[in-house]
């Protein structure tokens, strides 16, 4: 099923709101979290075939959802680094996450963090992580239209892989300190993906110049200007490009541990969380005259705006 909606270039793009203008273009003040993350959080989401466990999970499930089953609502897909692989289906949910928990906590999303031990950049792993997202569709309200993913370090090059993989699935990404993708990565594929990915000058476990390398390579695909990385930054650097919706934002400090820091920035949230996959009606026949002109064709399916109040579960 082809998630993506709107056609520019002889591909699909997503809908957005344009409001956006008002958000700075580095990121804001950031706000800590009020509590930390812990198993009680989450429920166990876990891929199994008879007694084998294939892929260990935890989701976290507002409170909201349980109240109100009908009101379809966001989700997170969160890919843990290599410090937190394993089995044992509680160390992707530590204190890496308690930002990102608390942002989920008040938007009233859901939060998926799947656990391996054989990496992101396996296939079966990837295809075993879509097949959960499938689930948490088919048993939860979960909104298909505002499916999100993240992950940090290796979990950030599993950003990656789970785009170029299932592109048509995430509405919008946030690979951070993020290793760089597989091989068969295609940057051309990535051109009308919305993404904000971050990196420290400072990182001392992935190079800096991973995640500057999968934005040249993106932006070079599409023919755009390459960034004017600083020799020697003073301050953190920003890149907005001003025709994909593609954000690099580089610390001046910061090492590899960011994500607290990136999690904990509101501007990034309210980026993140704008996007959707559905396309909004059309408001009368001229603008759908408008919209068939430019190529938009109308979905069978209307999912909600991030803008618009979320459209009740049938």
């Amino acid at each position: 099923m082809n998630r993506k909606l709107i056609e520019r270039g002889g591909r699909m793009r997503r809908a957005r709101c344009f409001w956006l203008g008002a958000i700075s273009l580095l990121h804001g003040a950031a706000a800590p979290a009020s509590f930390a993350a812990s198993l009680a959080d989450f429920a166990p989401f876990s891929l199994t075939s008879g007694a084998s466990t294939l892929l260990p999970g935890r989701l976290y499930i507002p409170p909201a959802a349980v109240s109100d089953p009908t009101t379809q609502r966001p989700m997170i897909l969160f890919l843990h680094g290599a410090g937190e692989s394993g089995t044992n289906n509680a160390a992707q949910v530590n204190g890496n996450i308690d930002n990102l928990l608390a942002e989920a906590k008040r938007r009233g999303a859901f939060l998926y963090a799947p656990q391996t031990n054989a990496g992101w950049s396996n296939m079966t792993v990837l295809n075993r992580v879509d097949a959960m997202l499938d689930r948490a569709l088919a048993e939860h309200p979960v909104d298909a239209s505002r499916v999100y993913v993240t992950g940090i370090s290796m979990g950030g090059g599993g950003t990656w892989n789970m785009l170029a993989r299932f592109e048509d699935r995430f509405a919008a990404a946030v690979p951070i300190c993020a290793v760089s993708p597989n091989t068969s990565f295609n940057a051309a594929d990535m051109i009308d993906m919305p993404i904000w990915a971050f990196h420290a000058r400072d990182d001392g476990v992935v190079s800096y110049t991973s995640t500057r390398n999968v934005v040249t390579r993106i932006l070079s695909a599409a023919g755009e200007p390459l960034p004017s990385y600083p020799v020697r930054p003073q301050s953190d650097f920003a890149f907005v490009s001003s025709t994909l919706d593609l954000r690099h934002t580089e610390y001046r400090l910061g090492g590899h541990g960011i994500w607290g820091r990136v999690y904990a920035t509101p501007a990034m949230y309210e980026w993140l969380f704008s996007h959707t996959t559905a396309v909004p009606e059309p408001a009368g026949v001229s603008a759908w005259l408008i919209a068939a002109w430019v190529g938009v064709r109308r979905p069978k399916r209307r999912a909600p705006s991030a803008c618009a109040k979320p459209a009740t579960r049938r």
